[in-house]
Parts: structure tokens; C-alpha cells; sequence
């Protein structure tokens, strides 16, 4: 498994016998064979996760599956292999030139769209979107319903052994490492991506200096690129 962050909540993951790409809008993609199914995921229609450019990726790759929000889906011209989604339902994609099905599970944000718990390949991924906890400078009780909410979604999949998280950590936030924190107490993963921090990755990185993140420090990962078996990786679930 090898996982690249594009830009922002971008992603690549490439598995045994399919790609799986997240809320990509901008930057360059990495080199993926064409000839190898590739499943397009986007969470909500907002302008920092979905681009209608994912529409001509089927020009590049010979079978292209399109799970997206309702909302995107929309906007999706005919004749596209596509599978709208709505929180809290249940999916699968099956690939045509492997005998493979892509298991999806929505949960509901608390901005706008779907997070999704992905299976495929014998992996598990979450991929959270804009759910999150949204610790801005307001009334606390806002942001005490923001984290309830977020943790009340993730209860939908405590009992999942997740390989690899997507979480976002916004250096604009009061609090940026407060969804991190909370995914990991309920979920727990093998792995940990931060994401939505566009172009702060420095203030990014600095977040997670965070005291409260030191029991998780050996799962969080900041690479641009990491390939699974020569970076590290370790499992921690429903840790205290």
C-alpha cells in the first residue's frame, strides 16, 4: 500500500488491484498505470474537495468508478460509472477487470457531505472529509456540540480495524488537533494522515507538537509519500 498526499484533503492510495483517489481538486497526481481500476471519491461539492476535472479521468484510466456526495453527483454527465452517496448507507463498487468489491459506509458531516469508511483490497480506510471537530474562536457551547457530533459519528464504526485514517488538522482552528484526538480515542487506526491544512503545512506540522497527541505520535504520519512496509506503521484501536 502506498499512500500520497496531493494538496489539502487530497489523497492517492494505491492497493493490490485498485487506486483509490480522495477529494482531489488540485495538484499534480502521481504516476498510476492506466490500466488499473481507479475508484474517485469526493466527500462534498465544496471548492477545496471536488473539481468537475475528476470528470475527464476517464479519458487517462481504462475503468474509472465514481462514488461521490449526492450533490456532486449531480453535476456528473452521462454515462459515467457512478454511485451517489448519502450519510449513514451503505455501498459497493465491484471492479470489472479484477475480482474485487469496493465496501463503503457513509457517516454524516457536520460542514456539508459524507465521510467514508472504505474496505478494499483487505484494507480498511477512513477518509473523513470535513467532519471533524470545528474548534473555532465562538461560544464553547458550539464547539462542545461540534466535538459530540463528530464523536457520535464515530461511534457508528468504533468496532473497525482501521489501517489508515484521513483527519483533518486546520492550523486556523483554536483547537486543530482536537478531531485527531477524538478519532483516535473512539476509532483508533494503524495510521493517521493529517489533512485540510491547503498551503500551512508548517503550521500544520507544528500542531502536532501538541501534548496531547504524544500518546498517538508513532501513528501520525506527515509524508508526502509513504509506502507501507518501509515507512513506519504500527496499530493502536480504542486506545485509553
Amino acid at each position: 500500500m502506498r499512500i500520497t498526499h496531493i494538496y489539502h484533503s487530497g489523497f492517492v492510495v494505491e492497493l493490490e488491484s485498485c487506486n483509490l483517489l480522495f477529494d482531489w481538486y488540485t495538484g499534480k497526481l502521481p504516476a498510476l498505470s492506466a490500466d488499473v481500476p481507479l475508484a474517485v471519491f469526493v466527500s462534498h461539492e465544496h471548492s477545496d474537495h471536488y473539481n468537475p476535472a475528476i470528470w475527464g479521468l476517464r479519458k487517462r484510466f481504462s475503468e474509472v468508478h465514481y462514488v461521490v456526495d449526492e450533490d456532486v453527483a449531480a453535476k456528473a454527465p452521462k454515462g459515467v460509472d457512478l454511485v451517489s452517496v448519502v450519510p449513514h448507507q451503505s455501498y459497493e463498487v465491484t471492479l470489472a477487470k479484477v475480482p474485487e468489491t469496493i465496501r463503503i459506509s457513509t457517516l454524516e458531516s457536520n460542514d456539508e457531505g459524507v465521510a467514508f469508511l472504505v474496505e478494499a483490497c483487505n484494507k480498511t480506510l477512513f477518509f473523513s472529509g470535513d467532519l471533524n471537530v470545528w474548534w473555532w474562536d465562538r461560544p464553547q457551547d458550539l464547539n462542545d456540540a461540534s466535538d459530540k457530533f463528530f464523536r457520535g459519528e464515530l461511534a457508528r464504526i468504533a468496532d473497525k480495524k482501521v489501517d489508515v485514517a484521513f483527519v483533518p488538522l486546520d492550523p486556523r482552528l483554536v483547537d486543530p488537533a482536537a478531531g485527531i484526538i477524538a478519532y483516535m480515542e473512539v476509532v483508533g487506526a494503524r495510521a493517521l494522515f493529517p489533512m485540510h491544512y491547503a498551503d500551512n503545512k508548517t503550521s500544520a506540522h507544528a500542531c502536532l507538537t501538541d501534548p496531547r497527541l504524544k500518546p498517538y505520535a508513532s501513528y501520525i504520519h506527515f509524508e508526502d509519500v509513504c509506502e507501507f512496509g518501509k515507512c513506519r506503521s504500527g496499530y493502536v484501536s480504542n486506545p485509553v
